[in-house]
């Protein structure tokens, strides 16, 4: 199946967010942290490689930060982030780890000084009860696991925190002009999860201010990312990707940005007292021509 309109707008709007939360007036990341990799028998990459955990999820990948991560070390010796140079490894920027040929083995020291986001992202098709109800949360840094859910752990997924979860709640078509023009009215959500109110307040006060901001859909077979969140061209700046589309990239306007800290007595009640969580809601009109 080829990727849909509901598909390019969500990861469009991952790709736009997590760049608004590392901007120069933000900064919602961490740089120059040591970190060391420890070899991992994942079952979720090919055989044909080998996998090496980090101690930090969510690495940096936009190159346009204070000290953007341009490789690693093993055995002392840097090795570059770009896969085309350094004989085919792979940076899993979303969950923090790298993915050598199956040949290298599993007894490198592997060595980094990384840049980290301060708050992960992610996106999810599921609703919010699912999300909340439905998951793991582990809190960053920290080797024990941190669960809203206080009965048990029920591992359909696991989000590292702070967070910020990105769903695509519902979009609709009106009318707009003549010629089958039509306004594609959409609510994307975002459910900010931490124990730390200075970065919960933060991410809901940058989101109120993007209010009014354009969107630049970025077709799904130029996304940054390919498999395992490893980069398809490095070094990747999303500035540079959304200029690449040119002057007709098709557009998303954000007429409205609704925050609130609200949450039903169903997820109060199951909730580790320590997380706060808001919701933001981002309504878009985008205006297009579905038929043509």
């Amino acid at each position: 199946m080829k990727a849909q309109f509901d598909h390019q707008l969500l990861m469009s709007f991952y790709l736009w967010f997590e760049k608004e939360l590392l901007s120069e007036d933000l900064k919602a990341y961490q740089t120059g942290l040591s970190n060391t990799f420890k070899y991992v028998n994942f079952n979720d990459i090919p055989d044909s490689f080998v996998g090496y955990q980090g101690q930090f999820r969510q690495l940096v990948a936009e190159e346009d930060v204070d000290v953007p991560n341009s490789g690693f070390f093993v055995g002392g010796s840097f090795i570059t982030g770009d896969s085309s140079q350094n004989g085919g490894v792979h940076v899993d920027y979303n969950n923090g780890r790298i993915l050598f040929p199956s040949a290298s083995g599993q007894n490198l020291t592997i060595t980094a000084n990384s840049t980290v986001k301060e708050v992960n992202t992610y996106t999810t098709n599921a609703d919010d009860l699912s999300v909340l109800l439905h998951s793991d949360f582990i809190e960053e840094g920290q080797s024990s696991q941190y669960f809203y859910n206080k009965d048990s752990k029920l591992d359909e997924k696991i989000y590292f925190l702070p967070a910020c979860i990105i769903s695509l709640v519902n979009s609709d078509n009106e009318e707009f002009a003549f010629g089958g023009e039509e306004d594609t009215k959409s609510r994307i959500r975002v459910i900010v999860l931490t124990s730390n109110e200075f970065i919960l307040d933060g991410v809901v006060s940058r989101s109120r201010d993007m209010v009014r901001k354009n969107i630049t859909h970025i077709p799904y077979n130029q996304l940054p990312y390919g498999q395992s969140f490893t980069l398809k061209n490095f070094p990747y700046n999303y500035n540079t990707l959304k200029t690449n589309q040119g002057d007709n990239a098709l557009i998303s306007h954000i007429n409205k940005v609704s925050p609130t800290v609200a949450v039903s007595d169903t997820v109060r009640e199951r909730l580790n007292k320590n997380i706060s969580i808001a919701f933001i809601d981002f309504d878009l009109s985008t205006y297009r021509f579905p038929r043509v």
